[in-house]
């Protein structure tokens, strides 16, 4: 049953959405968390098939060491024992025609990669260095959030950038592929580091190549969600799921409560938005409560590319297979154009086995492969989706015709895995969509160089934003920090 008021009311139950709300309910404010979907987490969650656990975010989190924000939001929310965390070294392998290498944590590994690039070997020390000044200096800056600061504060935090920030500065205005080109000669290593990102992404994403820990939640990233799902009942805030937010009550510009679908409004002091910043102010709120500039400012940018996601339960050992990671990202051409082509035929391919360092995702002997390449969400006509937007047998055949396309692809790093397939799941761009309503699948903007992440601040009075196209960013410590941020600027203006 849900009350007629909440001092906040919280659309969406993401990492942002999650962590804003248990930190609200330990001051003792009443909160709601209202979800659309069944279970908690957003992009972070995972499902399961015939006894096989499988992620829908592929790879590994940073911030769960000791210091990083997610531990210091565990902590404080009374939830450190809940959840263990399983440290990766390597965390991701990268490899090509001719090469197989561990790619992160790069600075742990940079001297393998000295062995198969002689020339480039000051070039690879000097670049392990950068990112990883990259790192300390984006952290720093990303310590407090900007909307939270006045006058003052403000013109710390740009002195901080012009004098403490020097590769920031350098990098800033680059693409991420402008940045390896400038950092190195050899093409071959310019193609493997490239591969990583888009081109045009803001190089600020070299930060990844400085990470220095890497780790994986114990049960998978559901059972991450759901700790923090806990931290918000566990202080006496309302979580409901199945439970569609379909708009924003506002009274003279101000946000004051929450419609849901069966037409239950529910009055708050606050509203908090986890959407998509898209719907959140073209469908929640309404074109008619924004000025020109600010929908222009939600209409021009890009958006991430989305996955495509086939996972796999399969009967093979892969660690005596010799596999070492717990993810592999498959080069299958030396030309970036062909990388993120978006062509099954010539794409790369992310490869995920989270049983590797998480025995309990398969059962015993088994194991989990998932393989992730980016696609357009308009791929061949959207997809081949009906005209009213429903997924007929034209859609189902052409997404196992991806499918097994990429498959056909992975057995070149998995030797024969098609004939040892016990179950699929296939999820296109569409699916993506579906389940977490967010626009075209995408897991936020794209970072184009210069771009600055949006404020969590809005035009709309009490209304504030949470989650991955806000500040800080997309990953999960970014969108837990994202949360963190707008429970302090809702408890800010309270006082």
């Amino acid at each position: 049953e849900l009350s007629e008021r909440y001092d906040i009311a919280i659309i969406g139950a993401g990492m942002g959405g999650l962590a804003c709300g248990a930190m609200l309910a330990k001051k003792g404010l009443g909160v709601l968390v209202a979800e659309q979907h069944f279970k908690p987490g957003g992009y972070c969650t995972s499902f399961k098939r015939k006894g096989f656990h499988f992620d829908v975010g592929l790879g590994w989190i940073n911030g769960a060491e000791r210091g990083g924000i997610i531990s210091n939001t565990l902590q404080e929310l009374d939830l450190k024992n809940e959840i263990e965390f399983i440290e990766l070294d390597p965390a991701l392998g990268v490899v090509g025609s001719d090469y197989n290498l561990p790619m992160i944590p790069f600075g742990s590994h940079v001297d393998e990669w000295k062995k198969m690039f002689p020339g480039e070997e000051k070039n690879l020390d000097a670049f392990a260095r950068e990112c990883k000044a990259l790192v300390s200096e984006i952290t720093a800056l990303g310590e407090t959030a900007p909307d939270l600061l006045g006058f003052g504060g403000k013109m710390w935090l740009m002195k901080k950038f012009l004098f403490n920030s020097p590769t920031l500065k350098k990098y800033g205005k680059k693409t991420f592929k402008e940045a390896i080109d400038e950092s190195f000669k050899d093409p071959k290593l310019k193609v493997i580091l490239g591969s990583f990102f888009p081109p045009d992404v803001g190089a600020p994403g070299l930060m990844v190549f400085g990470l220095s820990i890497c780790q994986y939640p114990k049960g998978g990233f559901q059972a991450l969600a759901d700790v923090f799902a806990k931290g918000v009942t566990k202080h006496r805030g309302k979580l409901v799921f199945k439970t569609m937010v379909t708009k924003i009550l506002i009274e003279k510009g101000k946000a004051v409560g929450v419609e849901l679908e069966d037409g239950t409004k529910i009055h708050s002091r606050y509203v908090v938005s986890n959407v998509d910043a898209k719907q959140t102010f073209f469908k929640l709120v309404g074109k008619q409560h924004l000025n020109r500039k600010y929908i222009k400012g939600l209409e021009e940018p890009l958006f991430m590319p989305p996955d495509f996601l086939v996972s796999l339960g399969v009967d093979m050992d892969l660690k005596a297979m010799g596999f070492d990671s717990v993810a592999i990202l498959y080069n299958r051409s030396d030309s970036l154009d062909d990388i993120f082509s978006g062509d099954p035929d010539k794409c790369s391919l992310a490869i995920g086995m989270s049983s590797f360092c998480d025995p309990s995702h398969a059962p015993e002997g088994m194991a989990t492969v998932q393989i992730s390449a980016l696609f357009p969400y308009n791929h061949k006509d959207y997809w081949k989706r009906e005209k009213d937007g429903t997924r007929g047998e034209e859609y189902k055949k052409l997404k196992e015709t991806v499918a097994n396309k990429l498959i056909s692809a992975a057995e070149e790093v998995i030797p024969e895995l098609s004939k040892h397939i016990v179950c699929k799941d296939i999820a296109t761009p569409l699916t993506f969509e579906r389940y977490t309503l967010n626009s075209e699948g995408a897991m936020g903007w794209l970072p184009l160089p210069g771009s600055k992440p949006r404020s969590q601040k809005t035009p709309i009075k009490n209304l504030y934003q949470a989650g991955h196209w806000t500040f800080p960013g997309s990953g999960i410590d970014s969108v837990i920090s994202s949360g963190r941020n707008a429970a302090q600027l809702v408890l800010k203006d309270m006082r």
